[in-house]
């Protein structure tokens, strides 16, 4: 009888000690987690919100490229392979007199739809297969160790085995090379807003915020990295939508993506003002592979009214990676 009445008193001392101090400790733990989960959620819609409204806003036509490594005709777009040069010609070459090697050939017929840009001939950009892929960091629109060369027509008659006769590019070293293989392109127009990687994002994106959440202001779109989310949580937002937002992948046009940071933000180099080519690293080696460093990216930019006029003697190249 005793230990009976012991095993009841027990029993309610435990059930007082549960509602007293763990059901609500659940419960405040509980509020935490939720509160926590919905305040993330509200960001994250927050986000995509504002990204939606400035991606119509900022809206441009660009074709997205899909690269097949398999063998190329003389004058398809593609990466690698042969580039078409009409009789007389000579393959770009830099002051030391080094071959430069065919990055990529765009047959402009392909281009329908994309305004301002050529629509015949062939657009060919070339680098030297130096150490930093024919890139001059302090000075990224001369003409030296790349090259882009327009032909505003194509002579059916040039036979690829001739051009093959004098076409000898110089590499440094194999390991240099972004990509040893040749693609075909296949290419898809579509409509693009502007991606969060290009300089001029952080102004529109925090005036459309301010004026869509006036009770909530910012001044650069990382201050939405607040004290209470931490940086963890607001990275792993950014990669839920970095598909959405940040522009990588190869393409003609449209907003660029940059592994570092758009170089047109600074010394007046704004005046490139349209994206030409894009080529991001593929690291595939069964279907095809091409690596700028680790994990990088390439760009060519030109003023949008040189690229009306057909003027491409001054390109902004760049390429940075992680």
């Amino acid at each position: 009888m005793e230990y009976k009445l012991i095993y009841i008193v027990l029993f309610k001392f435990l059930v007082y000690i549960k509602i007293k101090y763990i059901l609500p400790l659940y419960e405040k733990i509980g509020y935490i987690i939720i509160n926590r989960w919905r305040k993330r959620m509200n960001k994250k819609e927050a986000i995509l919100k504002v990204y939606n409204c400035i991606k119509k806003e900022t809206a441009k036509k660009a074709i997205s490229i899909e690269l097949k490594k398999q063998k190329t005709q003389l004058v398809d777009s593609k990466v690698g392979g042969t580039p078409y040069l009409p009789v007389g010609a000579e393959i770009p070459v830099d002051d030391d007199g080094r071959q430069l090697t065919l990055l990529a050939q765009i047959n402009c017929e392909e281009l329908v739809g994309m305004e301002d840009y050529p629509q015949k001939g062939l657009l060919q950009f070339f680098i030297l297969m130096d150490d930093c892929y024919g890139l001059d960091f302090d000075n990224q629109n001369k003409q030296n160790t790349f090259r882009v060369v327009y032909h505003d027509s194509i002579d059916d008659n040039v036979k690829e085995e001739d051009i093959l006769k004098i076409y000898n590019p110089y590499i440094e070293d194999e390991d240099y090379m972004p990509f040893e293989d040749e693609f075909k392109m296949v290419f898809t127009t579509y409509e693009e807003g502007i991606t969060s990687e290009d300089f001029n994002f952080d102004e529109i994106f925090v005036k459309k915020y301010n004026k869509l959440f006036p009770n909530n202001q910012i001044q650069a779109f990382w201050d939405l990295d607040d004290d209470n989310e931490g940086e963890e949580s607001f990275d792993d937002i950014l990669e839920e939508i970095n598909d959405e937002i940040s522009g990588c992948g190869n393409k003609i046009g449209g907003y660029p993506y940059f592994a570092q940071s758009d170089p047109r933000e600074y010394d007046g180099l704004d005046v490139y003002d349209t994206l030409l080519l894009q080529i991001d690293s593929m690291d595939d080696y069964e279907n095809g592979y091409i690596m700028w460093g680790d994990c990088g990216v390439c760009n060519f930019f030109i003023n949008k009214d040189k690229l009306k006029n057909l003027d491409f003697s001054d390109v902004l190249y760049n390429w940075d990676c992680y």
